[in-house]
């Protein structure tokens, strides 16, 4: 392999931590499931119908299967934190691996953001009554004072509990991973006991007069970020509890996968058994407005609400550590400032990475919510071309010759069918805004301008490493 990386990590700077089977399920679970399922499901509906909605998730997922068996094969041969990066580094090189921290960083620090706004506009519906103060627009949506506190103080407590350490952060998570599953998961089965789903109906139709096949297309692409985030596994493989098999681990990363694809096709089935789903397409919060038709609806919607409250507290954490995680990986490696990968004497927490997540998270909440869709598919772009690389890396890796702890589960043909799988996804993601658009969509912009800042990094780098 290529690209030495500080390998076994010293001592001084490797992270601590204790984290257990049930708390590596509740992290990989929890920051998968946030609140799209909530936001997005009329628009799923819209564009697929309920039959080609679950015709898309269960297609994004057998690829998503394949390639987090890819990503357990390399967490067992390279247990350290910063996944992605980390992979890239030791098998394909400094170059490469810079490219793929560098978009990682994006996507994870916008997928922070898109769950503060997401907590602002909750915030916003369950509480008509208090007179929102617009401070100005941006992306098209007003600004409003309240929202933009409420995000703002919500960010501040996820980067506090996580400063204070990876044990309480992740006891924290898990707790609301399992209390989110408990409540959600009674009320979507209430759903389908109450609902008719023999009446749900047609299957496979949409609301916008396209077929229903590029819907399902577009939900297939979609996977790449609503089956995303079992990578905070991996992220936290250094803090994994003595005894803990890395062989566990990997499988544990499959099972979460799967149980994220239940869990979208049981939303789009409860949802469309308890209203008629052409009229869950055109509102804002389709599943709780559907919850309203359980018996003691409104208490039902309630109790949906603050479970998805609790949904994007648990998933923001998540990525939150998982951001911090990676910027700790590429300071290791010298590609970003020495001091990001800094580690609390007494805490063992990453705490420079922390703190700057922790800035870029509450700037990025100046943009609105309006920015969230254009976050959204820009995340989906940045991922499927990194899940495409691990199962390159897959391959190269096993050139060595070394037995890893877990293998790909059906041999080589699953990793090209992840690879093959992450490459449509990627040529889907980066089409769809051309679609959607006219003219240069605006996610394309974004991510050029973060390319040529990237390059300008690069190059610094390089200059300074010749002249040192």
């Amino acid at each position: 392999m290529t690209g030495e990386i500080l390998s076994p990590v010293a001592s001084s700077l490797r992270l601590r931590g204790r984290i257990g089977s049930l708390q590596y399920l509740a992290l990989g679970f929890g920051t998968m499931i946030g609140s799209a399922w909530v936001i997005l499901l009329g628009d799923w509906l819209g564009k697929a119908g309920p039959g080609g909605a679950i015709v898309g998730f269960a297609a994004g997922a057998l690829v998503m299967m394949a390639v987090g068996a890819c990503y357990a094969e390399l967490t067992s041969r390279i247990p350290e934190a910063g996944s992605e990066f980390v992979y890239a580094h030791r098998v394909f090189g400094p170059g490469p691996a810079f490219a793929v921290g560098w978009f990682l960083v994006l996507y994870l620090i916008c997928v922070t953001v898109f769950e503060g706004l997401a907590v602002g506009w909750i915030v916003e519906i369950v509480t008509p009554s208090w007179r929102p103060l617009v401070l100005y627009r941006a992306f098209g949506a007003p600004i409003f004072a309240q929202t933009l506190i409420v995000a703002l103080t919500a960010t501040v407590a996820i980067w506090a509990l996580n400063h204070r350490g990876t044990r309480l952060a992740v006891v924290t998570h898990s707790t609301l991973t399992y209390a989110f599953a408990a409540i959600v998961i009674a009320l979507l089965l209430a759903m389908l006991w109450k609902g008719r789903v023999g009446a749900v109906g047609p299957w496979f139709a949409t609301t916008n007069g396209r077929p229903w096949w590029l819907g399902s297309g577009a939900i297939f692409a979609f996977c790449a970020y609503a089956l995303n985030g079992f990578q905070a596994i991996p992220q936290a493989i250094e803090e994994r509890a003595p005894g803990m098999e890395l062989r566990t681990v990997g499988w544990l990363i499959l099972i979460v996968i799967a149980c994220a694809a239940a869990f979208y096709v049981l939303v789009v089935l409860a949802g469309s058994a308890m209203r008629p789903w052409r009229e869950l397409a055109g509102m804002p919060l389709p599943i709780v407005a559907a919850a309203r038709s359980l018996p003691y609806g409104p208490q039902a919607a309630y109790m949906l609400l603050a479970a998805t409250a609790a949904s994007l507290l648990k998933a923001w954490n998540g990525i939150f550590m998982m951001a911090a995680r990676l910027l700790v990986a590429m300071a290791r490696a010298g590609h970003v400032p020495q001091q990001l990968a800094r580690v609390h004497p007494r805490l063992g927490s990453p705490a420079a990475a922390l703190g700057f997540v922790g800035l870029c998270n509450s700037a990025g909440l100046l943009l609105g919510k309006g920015a969230i869709e254009p976050i959204t598919d820009m995340c989906a772009m940045v991922l499927t071309l990194t899940y495409l690389l691990c199962c390159l890396a897959v391959v190269r890796a096993r050139r060595g010759g070394q037995a890893a702890p877990f293998r790909v589960p059906g041999g080589r043909a699953v990793v090209w069918i992840g690879g093959t799988g992450g490459a449509l996804m990627a040529v889907a993601a980066f089409a769809t805004p051309f679609i959607e658009q006219s003219g240069i969509p605006l996610e394309w912009r974004l991510l050029g301008a973060w390319s040529l800042a990237g390059a300008a990094v690069w190059l610094i780098r390089r200059r300074h490493e010749v002249s040192a």
